[in-house]
């Protein structure tokens, strides 16, 4: 009896292991991996170009060198980096409020005295930023902006050499002092090399500050460049959460939209690209610190400096923050296309984020054929020439310079284009660059290089 239960057992026992087996069988031809059912992510894994660091975006784009005999100075960016390097080898102390509201009178004395170098930035830089690539020993920076840094380098009897902050707009002045040491090495490095750069000339008529032009005749070269279209859909990857593609009522521009609300589109008429978060529209300032560091990390994340860009400017007010593309040491002004970053700040649900995004939908591929000098007309004439205008056009002048504009050659695809870059001068008046007309400086040349 026991022998015939342990044989009804071991049926049982076999009966069940062949259950399994088929149940295992089973599963093992139905089963779909899990991993292949996961929808693919919209996060970019390779930014769409390198990232930069501060100091390779908010750069000074003029120095002038100020002796009793003459005014010199460069935009080379070469020469520029030497200035930037020794800075950030400086012991900045002790900073401190000198005028609150210098008058444009004081603040020329600051600027334009003798031994003194003048660095010129094209936007106003807040002191916390400058702090980030240099060494400011306060213990406190205060949130304070300049636009001009002055290198006094050869310091009053009895006094430390110094560095003065100077804001052109509210009239702020900022003194620093500088150790001995490292004035020396600014002499040796720095100074004594001014000698050698391009003479500067201005007219006391034009503009509430002296505005420097090189005194010679500016050679240049003239050049074209193909331009290659910038990934919609990578950009829209990059800025949007799970984007979706939709066509804008002309059946023909690309939108991209996410379930936030935001938007991403291409702009054919500026060959832009613009993106925007409804959600986001504040009427709140922001800490100018703050604003160009989350600007900068904002365009770091997804890599969109694409090309040369240069810091050029904030409306704290509105959140804004500009950055314009330079080429050969120039900034590049256009009507075909955008030529400039930028970024609005705003608020949703209580956190910042950027509310509008406007930039290139191209980017500078290679030069497509040999360069040609063109020969400006020289600073001397350009002033003479601005010297016409009325008293009160004059007095609004703010910035003098020669730019690269660019305009597109025609029969070329849309995906990459041929560009010229032609050097011109231009003037800025409310923060606006316009073209001086040619015939008011005699014209330009042209030859082959």
């Amino acid at each position: 009896m026991g022998l015939k239960y342990v044989e009804h057992i071991k049926s049982i026992a076999l009966f069940l292991l062949i259950l399994l087996s088929l149940a295992l069988t089973f599963t093992i031809w139905t089963f779909t991996p899990t991993h292949e059912t996961i929808e693919p992510s919209t996060t970019v894994d390779e930014p769409i170009s390198e990232t930069k660091n501060t100091e390779e975006i908010v750069r000074p784009v003029k120095l002038l060198f100020h002796t009793e005999e003459v005014v010199t100075g460069t935009t080379d960016q070469d020469h520029i980096e030497v200035l930037v390097d020794e800075l950030q080898k400086w012991q900045i102390q002790n900073i401190r409020l000198v005028q609150d509201e210098a008058t444009p009178g004081t603040i020329k004395s600051y600027m334009h005295s003798s031994n003194r170098a003048v660095v010129y930035y094209p936007g106003l830089v807040p002191l916390p930023v400058f702090d980030s690539m240099n060494t400011i020993t306060n213990s406190t920076i205060p949130e304070s902006s300049f636009d001009r840094l002055i290198i006094e380098w050869e310091a009053p009897a009895n006094d430390r050499p110094s560095l003065y902050f100077i804001n052109t707009v509210s009239g702020k002045i900022h003194r620093a002092d500088i150790l001995i040491k490292d004035l020396d090495q600014f002499q040796t490095d720095i100074a004594a090399q001014a000698v050698d750069y391009e003479t500067y000339v201005t007219d006391e008529t034009i503009g509430t500050l002296p505005i420097y032009v090189q005194e010679g005749q500016v050679a240049k070269e003239s050049f074209v460049y193909l331009l290659s279209k910038i990934s919609s859909k990578k950009l829209a990857e990059a800025l949007l959460d799970s984007p979706s593609l939709t066509l804008s009522a002309d059946l023909l521009t690309e939108e991209y939209t996410d379930d936030t609300g935001a938007l991403m589109r291409e702009n054919e008429n500026k060959k832009s690209i613009s993106y925007i978060q409804p959600k986001a529209e504040t009427t709140d300032p922001a800490i100018p610190s703050d604003l160009l560091f989350d600007s900068l990390s904002y365009v770091n994340a997804h890599g969109g400096w694409t090309d040369p860009y240069f810091y050029a400017g904030m409306n704290s007010v509105n959140q804004q923050v500009e950055y314009q593309l330079y080429v050969e040491n120039l900034p590049v002004f256009s009507n075909f296309t955008t030529t400039s970053l930028e970024v609005i700040w705003g608020i949703d649900s209580g956190l910042e984020q950027v509310y509008s995004y406007i930039r290139p939908a191209y980017q500078l591929e290679s030069e497509a054929t040999e360069n040609r000098m063109t020969v400006l007309s020289s600073g001397e004439e350009v002033l003479k020439a601005l010297g016409q205008l009325d008293k009160q056009e004059r007095s609004a002048i703010t910035d003098i310079a020669p730019v690269y504009y660019l305009t597109r050659s025609e029969g070329e695809s849309t995906d990459v284009v041929l560009a010229t870059f032609d050097p011109v001068w231009y003037y800025k008046t409310n923060g606006i660059w316009t073209e001086l007309p040619i015939e008011l400086t005699g014209g330009r040349k042209l030859g082959l290089e």
